[in-house]
């Protein structure tokens, strides 16, 4: 391969992947798009001049691009899939226009599967922590990845879908610890949702049977991306929720900077890569957690019809851009060749805040692993006081051209809307 553009959110998600990796696939005329992390939980929204809108989970968001030759996507080893969910995905797609999506799916064989025994699990966990709770998308993402560190080879990959006997025995072993795990705290979950999972009513054959069926409709499974000559991978997620760099215990479960990307890079031998941050011009958080530039106007003003509120992670909250934290997750990530700021014509017109720095609180990345570390930081983003400066659009991105250049700006959701000033890309080796 020649040249890839890795993608990396740069805040708590919701940053505008989405479009960009959209936009970046037309302007590259990429045959690829790689997603090298994440699950079924993403919601990367992609809206069409003509008014045709997706929500991408498992599809790369630059699938609507390229008219007769769409782009191809590959879901990389390290990304959680849902089959049932990747075929509705895929009929809507169809109903978009595109001819036969699922042809254009491939999945690692050692993808894991989210099943309904990881989202029962994930669900009732997460309720049994009451004002507790950690942050979740409900889907069972951290709890598939949580049973394959636990018991290895017993967790259920992509290839397992096609073998009708692996597949079935792997399910009951599953729903047989998932029950016993439950006992846990089974005690601290009322009966209404325990009732609407209906633990008693689920079979391993009928999941099973779905699975499987599945499985034979959707994507090809296939251990090599396909030959193109450029790549846009696609992060999910953002680095300030990573499971070693983000804000513990608030975090996902797998690694969300560029890390499994330059995996990817180093196995397809790319000749040249860009690393591309994004975020919007503005700081948002969907789920738990400390929140320092959180405003309450500012999310009564700032609604957003692509993230509507959820039971798991309730309503989206807005706050002003944070460059402290946007410099730490630039600082986790590696060297970025380029940043990309979305929405601002959503602070155009009206009062805009900048924070600058933190009173009693600086964010130092921990120098290897370190959970206690990063537990640490969660407490002194709980205490932090914003320093706030006004400011205007151009202003902002002025600000973040201090941490690296900004090479694309968005006034608005489609690709029509975006200003690009090109990239520089590097040697693979350079990282």
């Amino acid at each position: 391969m020649k040249r890839a553009i890795i993608t990396v959110g740069l805040g708590f998600g919701d940053e505008g992947k989405g479009a960009a990796v959209d936009f970046l696939t037309r302007e590259y005329d990429a045959e690829l798009v790689v997603r090298y992390c994440g699950g079924s939980q993403a919601g990367h929204n992609v809206e069409l001049p003509d008014g045709r809108r997706h929500t991408f989970a498992q599809f790369g968001a630059g699938t609507l691009a390229g008219g007769a030759r769409r782009p191809k996507t590959y879901l990389g080893p390290n990304v959680i899939i849902d089959p049932p969910a990747m075929l509705r995905e895929a009929r809507h797609l169809a109903e978009l226009g595109v001819d036969n999506p699922t042809d254009l799916l491939a999945v690692h064989p050692r993808c894991l599967v989210t099943t309904v025994w990881h989202r029962a699990l994930n669900q009732l966990r997460e309720l049994s922590r009451d004002a507790g709770k950690h942050g979740s998308c409900g889907q069972g993402i951290g709890e598939a990845r949580s049973y394959w560190l636990k018991h290895g080879e017993d967790a259920l990959f992509a290839a397992d879908l096609r073998d009708g006997s692996a597949l079935r025995d792997k399910l009951e072993l599953l729903r047989q610890r998932a029950l016993l795990e439950l006992q846990d705290f089974i005690h601290l979950v009322g009966d209404g949702p325990l009732r609407e999972l209906d633990l008693w009513g689920l079979t391993t054959e009928a999941v099973a049977r779905d699975l499987g069926a599945s499985a034979r409709n959707g994507a090809q499974i296939c251990a090599q991306a396909p030959e193109c000559e450029t790549a846009i991978f696609e992060g999910a997620q953002g680095v300030l929720l990573d499971e070693y760099r983000g804000f513990h215990p608030h975090t996902t479960w797998s690694t969300v900077t560029a890390h499994h990307a330059w995996e990817l890079v180093e196995q397809m031998e790319v000749e040249s890569v860009a690393v591309v941050g994004i975020t919007r011009a503005y700081a948002t958080r969907h789920g738990e957690g400390p929140f320092p530039t959180w405003s309450p106007e500012l999310t009564a003003r700032l609604q957003d019809p692509g993230n509507p509120w959820n039971r798991w992670q309730g309503g989206l909250r807005c706050g002003w851009l944070d460059l402290p934290q946007l410099r730490y997750a630039a600082a986790v990530t590696g060297p970025l060749d380029g940043i990309v700021v979305n929405h601002l014509d959503q602070i155009a017109g009206s009062e805009c805040r900048v924070c600058d720095a933190y009173e009693g609180a600086a964010l130092s990345p921990a120098a290897a692993p370190n959970l206690a570390w990063q537990s640490r930081l969660t407490e002194e983003l709980r205490q932090a006081g914003p320093v706030l400066s006004s400011a205007t659009p151009d202003a902002v991105v002025q600000r973040l051209s201090e941490i690296a250049p900004v090479v694309m700006t968005g006034v608005g959701p489609t690709h029509e809307e975006r200003t690009f000033s090109g990239l520089r890309f590097r040697g693979r080796k350079a990282a």
